[in-house]
């Protein structure tokens, strides 16, 4: 009898990709003109655009499965699109041994215009990397995305620490009929009576059909109110509108406007004064000195005049800066002269309050002059340092360079920033930087400003004894000019070239050690005074400069060295080149110090702190304190702080302080000045000679203490394993709550797992309420699996929202994660379990727990022997077909060798 066999072959792919149900969406776009191109959260999957918008795609990848996908690649097409207001993008991303995941996207114009890829606009952000970039594989330029085989990524192996983007930059094309923004002159007003006025201006279309133009007026220089939008055609000529309802005897400021498609341009902000009526008269109002101020309360004094009238009523308005924003009780003056004061209380310590006195009569409003006053500390009066704004220089189209002088008083605790933006309210500031004890000038760029437009700024100085502000100052960028246009997108250089802006990208670095080489390339476009230079720092604020230097007429690549880094630390840089036409940037990359490897001394093992940011606690009356966690050798102390803000930029930052070398440090340190229902944003900063740790960042709101929960996930129950923990209590005196962690020995290897149980209990006889448990893994550790509460991938935590504990009552968490398989010899890794609770009170406590392990060397034994049980199973169909046949061949050899032997017999 003849057995035949028919093999029927079945394809199986070995990897996957982006199949996961966390994945976000493989193929997203943003409008980086109107988003900013540090936002995190503006990807989607559609988006609008005008003429002259930047535009970015981001291509995601995550391999699912459990093998290494070969051979990895990422596709776009088109590179560059034809005229229209509609543009679909279509992306893939393909490996040897997995399907192909792709997605399409359409980017809509408001008019009919092309798309065109930026030259060098292609950065991969591996291994889960929010910024910079790293260097891309095989000597690619980034062109390849375009290519029929794509750009190569290489093997990208399973899990989430090897997920990561592609992010490709586009240009939309000016529109070719609208070349030049308008121009817009204010002229003085007419018919100006007691309740109206005529506004005047002047608007230049500048050989445009699509200028509109209006007045922007108000009672202060923020204005506030707009007349109605007409067009003005193609010819330049005056516009007027009337303003009408106004209050008697008072001062109004307002500007001419005009709008196109190459944007806003502003016109000088002018005032005018309302009459009063025939037979009345305005009361006369003085702002006087402050009285009885102490560390809380002070008296505010003034002097008002009714002028003959009875009906007047005066009040104090007051705040933290020369907005105000309080006001006192308004209450009748009566019909004689006379002084006035009212008492404020619940101010805070080291403080300056500008306050000013205010009277009203049917005729109108009357202020007297804005003075100041400072309140004490707990500890004595302490000197604040003055501070000076200067006139801003370099302005160009879209940059500036601020300038101020400060003067510390010789303390050595000063920090000085400026504040700027598009009004008086200001809304931006520049990075703080400590000033030492030395009077000096002092500088700061801002970039990415509106052609055209007028901008507010001012120097600010601030120690332990308080905040002091230089005088406000305002400076106008010059108007619109587009180089495309006149010199052509692809690079033609016309009659008009002279006038180029510069071109300019920036290079992968050379890191060497503690110094480093930036690299760039800069194209003057046929001009000679484009000057180039790089920004750089820890930060994606930078902060630093390398020296300007000359380009010179030719494009070429261009270098500067940097010198004294911190060892094991990320910065941030990018190239810069400016002539009389404006300023450009390149892209901002990345690069990361050699790490020093570590060495055993005296006192033990030398190597970068680690750190953890903890909920915030303490949060009333504008006041916050942050909490965070700091581990650090035996040998090195570190210094810590806090960076926080009313964004993820943060922006602020307090007093760098030692916390010396004990293996596990809590810092804190109070913030003031916060704003009820506002959120802020934090994150803890450590530091030694062997690098920098940034932690997570976190946010709260100011004013509440009920923190921010996402919802839970689908959880899985895991084993939980014996350890040792260690526990810090802070916040109530007496600890109405225990926390323990266990996670195991102390000592652990690279690609290790661990399982931690977090039990929390309540061991009061009281209800507690807004409980939230969070547990942090190291950050070297890739979380697998909890049977309880939510993680988020982005700040690598678990969070619990317990929410009211009765008293006794208890609960548990098991979470489980595998330690990455490059760890250094030596490091100190640390998990920590943090829980808030809110007591009957209102008063909030917390406590934390954690546990710390060290790494000894790579797996062991006991690893390896699982990995070769584990592997010896198939995992594709592929692999399972030919075991079943296999196994069913022996069986037919064993049954024919056995029916030999039968007949031997």
């Amino acid at each position: 009898m003849a057995i035949t066999f028919l093999v029927v072959p079945v394809f199986s792919y070995a990897a996957a990709l982006n199949t996961g149900v966390e994945d976000i969406p493989m193929f997203e776009v943003m409008n980086t003109t109107a988003s900013g191109i540090s936002c995190t959260t503006c990807w989607k999957t559609s988006v609008s655009a005008n003429p002259g918008d930047a535009i970015s795609f981001s291509i995601y990848y995550h391999n699912t499965s459990s093998e290494t996908a070969t051979n990895v690649r990422v596709r776009l097409t088109p590179q560059n699109t034809g005229s229209g207001t509609s543009h679909s993008f279509t992306a893939s991303v393909m490996a040897d041994n997995a399907p192909t995941s792709s997605g399409t996207i359409t980017v809509t114009l408001t008019s009919p215009q092309s798309l065109a890829f930026v030259s060098g606009g292609v950065l991969w952000r591996a291994n889960q990397s929010v910024g910079g970039s790293t260097p891309l594989l095989f000597g690619q330029s980034g062109s390849e995305l375009f290519s029929t085989n794509g750009l190569r990524l290489g093997d990208i192996g399973p899990g989430w620490s090897t997920q990561g983007s592609v992010i490709v930059y586009y240009r939309v094309a000016f529109a070719s009929q609208n070349v030049n923004a308008p121009s817009v002159t204010t002229l003085s007003p007419t018919s100006v009576t007691a309740s109206s006025a005529v506004l005047n201006g002047y608007a230049n279309p500048n050989n445009t059909n699509d200028t509109t133009r209006w007045f922007e007026w108000g009672t202060s220089q923020n204005l506030g109110n707009s007349t109605a939008h007409n067009n003005q055609g193609s010819s330049a000529g005056n516009f007027s509108a009337l303003i009408s309802v106004l209050a008697q005897n008072t001062t109004y400021y307002y500007r001419a406007v005009a709008e196109n498609s190459q944007g806003v341009v502003y016109g000088t902000i002018l005032n005018f004064y309302t009459t009063g009526g025939s037979d009345t008269n305005l009361p006369s109002v003085t702002t006087s000195s402050a009285s009885s101020v102490t560390t809380s309360s002070a008296v505010l004094n003034g002097y008002v005049n009714p002028n003959n009238t009875t009906d007047t009523t005066r009040w104090f308005e007051w705040g933290t800066s020369q907005n105000l924003g309080n006001s006192t009780t308004h209450n009748n003056h009566g019909s004689n002269a006379g002084s006035f004061s009212t008492s404020i209380s619940g101010l805070a310590q080291n403080t300056t309050y500008y306050y000013r006195a205010v009277a009203q009569n049917s005729q109108g409003v009357v202020y007297g002059t804005i003075l100041n006053f400072y309140t004490t500390g707990g500890g004595g009066y302490g000197t604040r340092p003055t501070v000076s704004t200067r006139s801003a220089t370099s302005v160009s189209r879209d940059y500036a360079v601020l300038n101020g002088y400060v003067d510390p008083q010789g303390t050595t605790d000063t920090t000085r920033w400026f504040e700027w933006g598009t009004s008086q309210n200001f809304g931006n500031q520049t990075p703080r930087y400590n000033q030492g004890s030395g009077a000096s000038d002092f500088s700061a760029s801002i970039s990415g400003l509106s052609q055209g437009g007028t901008y507010y700024y001012r120097a600010v100085a601030q120690n332990s004894w308080g905040t002091v502000y230089g005088d406000t100052y305002s400076f106008s960028t010059s108007g619109y000019y587009d180089y495309n246009t006149n010199c052509g997108l692809s690079g033609y250089y016309g009659t008009n070239c002279s006038n180029n802006i510069a071109t300019v990208s920036t290079r992968n670095a050379d890191v060497s050690g503690s110094f480093v080489v930036l690299n760039g390339y800069v194209d003057p476009r046929g001009t000679n005074d484009t000057v180039r230079w790089f920004e750089w720092g820890s930060g994606q604020y930078l902060g630093n400069s390398t020296q300007k230097l000359s380009q010179g007429y030719s494009a070429s690549n261009f270098n500067a060295t940097v010198t004294g880094l911190v060892s094991n630390t990320t910065y941030y840089y990018r190239a810069v080149a400016r002539n009389a036409q404006g300023t450009v940037y390149g892209s901002t990359l990345s690069f990361v110090t050699g790490y020093s490897g570590g060495t055993y001394g005296d006192s033990g093992y030398a190597a970068a702190p680690s750190v953890t940011t903890l909920f915030a606690t303490e949060m009333y009356n504008g006041v916050a304190k942050l909490n965070g966690l700091v581990s650090t050798s035996a040998s090195q102390p570190s210094s810590a702080w806090f960076e926080w803000g009313e964004n993820t930029n943060l922006g602020n930052k307090t007093v760098t302080m030692n916390v010396g070398a004990l293996p596990v440090v809590k810092h804190s340190e109070v913030i003031s000045g916060l704003q009820s229902g506002r959120t802020y944003f934090y994150r803890i900063v450590a530091e030694n000679p062997y690098g920098r740790v940034y932690g997570t960042v976190m946010s709260f709101v100011a004013g509440t203490v009920t923190p921010v929960v996402s919802p839970p996930p689908q959880v899985k129950i895991v084993t939980p394993k014996k350890t040792t923990t260690t526990i810090v209590r802070e916040g109530i005196s007496q600890s109405l709550m225990s926390l323990t962690l266990d996670g195991g020995g102390e000592n652990i290897v690279s690609g290790e797992t661990r399982t931690y149980h977090v039990i929390w209990r309540n061991t009061s006889s009281k209800t507690l309420t807004n409980v939230v448990v969070r547990v942090t893994p190291a950050s070297s550790m890739q979380f697998t699996v909890a049977d309880r509460g939510s993680f988020s991938k982005s700040d690598n935590t678990v969070t619990i929202d317990v929410g009211t504990l009765s008293a006794n009552d208890q609960g548990e968490a098991f979470i489980s994660g595998v330690f990455g398989k490059n760890l250094a010899l030596g490091q100190v890794l640390v998990v920590t379990a943090n829980i808030v609770y809110t007591n009957p009170q209102g008063v909030q406590g917390d406590e934390i727990a954690y546990v710390t392990h060290r790494v000894m060397g790579n797996t062991g034994g006991q690893n390896a022997t699982v990995s070769v049980a584990t592997t010896f199973l198939p995992s594709t169909l592929f692999e399972w077909l030919l075991l079943s046949i296999l196994i069913l061949l022996l069986i037919l050899v064993g049954n024919h060798l056995y029916g030999r032997f039968a007949e031997g017999k």
